[in-house]
């Protein structure tokens, strides 16, 4: 009875893997060139404006930074 149980059910699995579709290759897509709107523009310039500032800022902290480190010595 178990080896009937277990035939049948190994006939089952065997039928249901072999009915499956074949996998398909997929198909590369050319890439697009992203331009940027308006809005867009101005966003990035305004964010390299921050990023310009930021780095003359940092500039400056680190010359007053080795200033003072050349004080204590």
């Amino acid at each position: 009875m178990i080896a009937l149980i277990g035939i049948v059910l190994s006939l089952t699995i065997s039928i249901g893997i072999g009915k499956h579709d074949p996998v398909q290759e997929a198909k590369a897509q050319e890439p697009t060139q992203w331009t940027p709107t308006p809005l867009e523009q101005r966003k990035m310039d305004s964010l390299y404006s921050i990023d310009a500032a930021t780095k003359a800022d940092m500039d400056s902290i680190m010359d007053l930074i080795d200033a003072i480190l050349i004080k204590l010595d």
